[in-house]
């Protein structure tokens, strides 16, 4: 008879071990590996609505500049000035005009990363066609900005397709022509892949969201869609029309849910640092922004109409502090997991056979670790 080793465990799969939540060596080498290769979302379009409009992002541990050019394409560059390295900007926003001056010495650079201008040197002085800012990979998809440091990605829309989670049949719902309403911040104490494990999973969803599985039955079961279902949706229960502690709003449905049979919830993960989470009336674009082995910034953006954002005389409230609610319980729970997994008692977590969607990222983040 075989002897079962410690990590053999009939019934359960191993998932991450304590070193890959808290290990600083691993962490660097996930920002190389992972979030280094891999297309991340880095923000919204809207937000860079006019020339010279500025996105400031940290793309695993790489400060990258995202801006709109003089014909409304994006581009995005290092944020690093060719002189002598500072970092060229601080902030995102707008106002900033068609140049970009770096703080130090005040050489700029065109919104096409070419030096223009070296103040107290004779213009032929410098070689400037060697000093042009270094490009990254850029594109977007559904009004959603993603960048890849990696210069030989595939294709942003052949990348998206390769996802086990589908996102790209949620693009019905025309996130490209919804509006953001806020964006919340979080600074959470636990390690990136905490949170994805926790996003890919519902067996925790009767004990940590009570008023999410009112809204949604299957939810109480542990599955995350229904078996029913081939478009990979969620009903909600009868009678209810939105994730919101106000089922009597009368916000505009999303485009393509009144299509819909039932009145339904959808999600993705999109891997490494993204999640969408489609109801009935808004949509929830969520980023990780991982800091360190045991700290994540986590950035919520609450995606609507734009003929609901105008009306002022509607309530977003109850819808946004809904979704707020669910993810602060979501990183109560996370920050605890951190706490436990930091443990010398701790060795390695394990996945059921429920828990599918976590079978599936630890399988891509081992393909792309080793």
């Amino acid at each position: 008879m075989a002897t079962m080793t410690e990590n053999q465990i009939e019934g359960l799969s191993e998932s991450f071990t304590r070193e890959e939540y808290n290990s600083q060596e691993i962490f660097n080498d996930e920002m190389q590996k992972i979030y280094g290769t891999n297309w991340c979302f880095a923000g919204l379009c809207e937000s860079l609505n006019k020339i010279g409009d500025r996105l400031v992002v940290d793309i695993g541990s790489e400060s990258i500049l995202i801006l709109r050019n003089r014909e409304s394409e994006l581009r995005a560059y290092y944020n690093v000035c060719q002189h002598r390295g500072s970092n060229l900007c601080d902030t995102s926003g707008s106002g900033f005009g068609a140049a970009i001056t770096c703080p130090y010495h005040s050489w700029s650079y065109s919104l096409e990363g070419a030096l223009v201008a070296t103040p107290l040197h004779e213009k032929d002085s410098i070689d400037r066609e060697t000093l042009h800012l270094k490009s990254v990979q850029v594109d977007h998809w559904q009004g959603c900005i993603f960048v890849s440091l990696d210069p030989n990605a595939k294709p942003l829309l052949e990348w998206l397709d390769a996802h086990y989670s589908r996102p790209r049949e949620l693009e019905k719902f025309e996130m490209n022509s919804l509006v953001n309403a806020r964006t919340t911040v979080d600074e959470v104490s636990a390690n990136w892949k905490v949170l994805a494990e926790n996003y890919s999973e519902c067996l925790h969803c009767a004990v940590v969201h009570p008023e999410l599985v009112d809204l949604v039955p299957i939810y109480k079961t542990g599955k995350t869609i229904q078996d029913d279902r081939e478009d990979w949706g969620a009903s909600l229960a009868p009678g209810k029309t939105s994730l919101s502690h106000n089922q009597n709003e009368t916000l505009a449905l999303l485009p393509a849910m009144e299509g819909l049979d039932e009145y339904s919830v959808f999600g993705a993960f999109v891997y490494p640092n993204m999640l969408i989470d489609i109801s009935p009336t808004v949509a929830v674009l969520t980023r990780y922004v991982p800091r360190s082995p045991t700290h994540t910034t986590i950035f919520t953006d609450y995606l609507f109409p734009k003929s609901v954002v105008n009306d002022k005389s509607l309530d977003l409230e109850p819808t946004i502090s809904f979704s707020d609610m669910v993810n602060r319980q979501d990183i109560a729970v996370c920050e605890r997991v951190q706490r436990g997994v930091a443990s010398r008692s701790f060795i390695r977590a394990y996945h059921t056979k429920m828990e599918r969607y976590c079978h599936q990222l630890i399988r891509r983040y081992r393909s792309e670790i080793n």
